[in-house]
């Protein structure tokens, strides 16, 4: 947390949230009416641009993934290859959820002006899903196809599924940038990750990927599924690191710290 590329991380994802909550701010005050405080949080996550674009500073902090500099080799001396791997995944995952948590918390603050709390959904989140061709939605490019889970959640459950999508999106990046990077060296683990962000986006044009809690509530089962694929592939990631960490030359590696 030291270094300045961490807080360089934190600050671009922040800049990119502000996009999001400004034009939605904007939105609200153009209606003349309040929303909910964690109405900002879910309807910014499924904006095509901002939500999207989040992730990019959680790969800043975690550019130089796996860390390995001049005190790597007494690390590793003195707890052994698996716990450092183990260490390394668990900072991973923790970078996901402060990343995370930084930006739910943010978007609460700044709708604190015009927010208000409750589980209610507010007037102008109703129309924006209702009717998303209205002339202030076209303004400030909003959308929100959000019409099913306003029926089936309240406010609290639709910002608590938002964060677990979203945390669930940054740790299965970051493992993939850990262990890819791990196995094969930095280069080799952005192109993964590019590939696999980029190809989303691409994708995404012709079939429905599931990056936003809005496009999955039709059921629980479609609710739960990508965290527990999620999961299940953040648990096979891991197992190959375990291999993997153990061949790892490190004395010819050379990377950054944290």
């Amino acid at each position: 947390m030291q270094s300045p590329r961490v807080w360089m991380g934190y600050l671009l994802g922040l800049t990119f949230l502000g996009l999001g909550c400004n034009d939605f701010l904007k939105y609200a005050e153009a209606m003349k009416e309040p929303v909910n405080l964690l109405e900002g949080f879910v309807v910014t996550q499924c904006q095509a641009f901002t939500g999207r674009l989040w992730p990019l500073g959680y790969l800043l902090i975690l550019a130089d993934a796996p860390f390995i500099g001049k005190g790597t080799e007494l690390q590793l001396y003195r707890s052994g290859r698996r716990i450092w791997n183990l260490g390394m995944l668990c900072y991973v995952l923790m970078q996901s959820l402060g990343y995370a948590v930084c930006l739910a918390v943010s978007s609460v603050l700044a709708s604190m002006p015009l927010g208000f709390w409750g589980k209610l959904w507010s007037g102008p989140v109703y129309l924006l899903a209702k009717f998303p061709e209205n002339a202030a939605a076209r303004k400030y490019h909003l959308f929100f196809e959000g019409e099913t889970m306003m029926k089936q959640m309240t406010v609290p459950q639709a910002f608590l599924a938002a964060f677990v999508y979203l945390f669930c999106g940054l740790a299965l990046m970051g493992v993939l940038l850990y262990v890819c990077s791990l196995m094969f060296g930095n280069f080799w683990g952005f192109l993964a990750v590019a590939v696999s962000h980029l190809g989303s986006i691409v994708l995404s044009f012709w079939v429905q990927i599931p990056w936003s809690p809005v496009y999955e509530s039709g059921s629980p089962y479609r609710f739960w599924r990508y965290p527990c694929l999620t999961c299940v592939a953040l648990f096979l990631m891991a197992v190959v690191s375990f291999f993997a960490v153990a061949k790892v030359e490190f004395s010819e590696r050379q990377g950054g710290s944290q």
